[in-house]
């Protein structure tokens, strides 16, 4: 049987170092966890979110510019769900690398990494809309839970050419530098000065 490409540290690290490792990769995925938390709730509907949005375009764009305010709101709610989980999907990648065997380098354990990330943002989100089919302002859709899959894998995507561009100019080959043109014989015979006739 092949083995699979995603690994693991060992066990047998000692418990201090497994426990700042565990601490370094999970601490920054539960602070993302408590925000989506703290935003599924009543007061982040839109009957809430729509004024203060408002106030805060009109501070930058001044007032009677947004006669399709709901369209654009609708549009501002729904680019946070895209880049929101985006970014949760790139934190969770960052733990699922750190506790991969170290060098984790290969090209599998990169895309493993990915898929996990991508995997764990649809639970979350899938998790998400359901809470929010009990709140009384709120509703839960499958296509937001799309749209931040979609979000989790365009900034994965974004991130796997960021590698792999990096990778290509730091392994690309230093230019050979050129030699210098060999010099004729008679340009390296030191020159004879004339220093003019001798005063007597």
């Amino acid at each position: 049987m092949s083995s699979s490409p995603l690994t693991f540290h060992a066990p047998s690290q000692s418990a201090p170092r497994r426990t700042s490792q565990l601490l370094r990769a999970w601490l920054p995925v539960f602070a993302c966890l408590i925000v989506f938390a703290l935003e599924s709730t009543t007061w982040g509907g839109a009957d809430h979110t729509s004024a203060p949005l408002r106030r805060i375009a009109e501070l930058f764009f001044g007032f009677d510019q947004f006669a399709y305010w709901d369209s654009i709101h609708l549009a501002i709610r729904k680019t946070g769900h895209f880049m929101g989980y985006g970014i949760f999907s790139l934190v969770c990648f960052r733990a699922f690398r750190i506790l991969q065997r170290q060098p984790a380098r290969r090209l599998g354990d990169r895309l493993a990494a990915h898929g996990l990330a991508i995997a764990a943002t649809f639970l979350v989100a899938s998790a998400d809309e359901f809470h929010q089919t009990f709140l009384p302002n709120r509703y839960g859709s499958f296509s937001d839970v799309l749209l931040d899959t979609s979000g989790a894998v365009t900034l994965g995507l974004l991130l796997f050419l960021a590698t792999v561009i990096i990778g290509l100019f730091r392994h690309a080959p230093a230019p050979t530098p050129t030699p210098a043109p060999l010099r004729r014989e008679e340009d390296q015979e030191a020159p004879v000065h004339n220093e003019g006739p001798a005063l007597v």
